[in-house]
């Protein structure tokens, strides 16, 4: 299955929420499909589903939405215990699994999922319920459908091939680095919240 595809969609259905991103190229089409004002681009491994759980927790009226490698998420997968702890209902975990550290390298550095660990069991093991491994782009959007209309928390797993790879060479350029991409969501959350009062 292609990433892009997946991402596209994903962006379609966004419609404001706050998202925060790990480290890969899934920035880049995010920045060029919906770049929007609540968005954390290039958040250091492992601290974008981190972040989105306490998101989610201090603003339960928002979906919040983490994009995340397999490399990124299996740097930190303790963070699944506490999302099952408090089920935030609000949030949404996509995992794109191509078995590879593909974004810092050649990709001949595979990760654990080469070798058989499963993301939505270690979800399912940690006690999350709306777990999901999709193959086909047809699963993957009936799968981010749901996480978009249905009380999580999710973890969809995305199992991605590489071939979307040489098309990523020229990419689109990031609006901000992550420090500036901080800032811009700080002071987009701060207006929206404001005028809510």
């Amino acid at each position: 299955m292609n990433r892009i595809e997946v991402l596209r969609y994903i962006a379609s259905l966004r419609n404001g929420d706050p998202m925060i991103i790990s480290p890969g190229l899934a920035n880049y089409t995010i920045a060029e499909e919906r770049d929007e004002p609540l968005t954390i681009y290039n958040m250091d491994i492992p601290y974008a589903t981190p972040m989105a759980l306490g998101m989610a927790l201090g603003w339960p009226e928002r979906r919040i939405i983490s994009v995340e490698g397999d490399g990124s998420l299996l740097a930190g997968p303790g963070v699944l215990t506490t999302v099952a702890r408090y089920q935030p209902q609000n949030l949404a975990i996509f995992v794109f699994d191509n078995g590879a550290y593909l974004t810092t390298g050649s990709g001949k550095a595979p990760t654990t999922t080469a070798f058989g660990t499963d993301i939505e069991q270690l979800g399912r093991a940690a006690g999350m319920k709306n777990t999901k491994t999709v193959h086909t782009f047809d699963s993957a959007k009936t799968a981010v459908k749901r996480a978009f209309t249905e009380p999580g928390p999710w973890l969809i797993v995305a199992k991605v091939d590489k071939q979307d790879r040489p098309s990523q060479r020229t990419r689109y350029p990031l609006p901000m680095y992550v420090y500036e991409a901080g800032i811009k969501f700080h002071r987009a959350a701060s207006q929206e919240k404001t005028a809510k009062r």
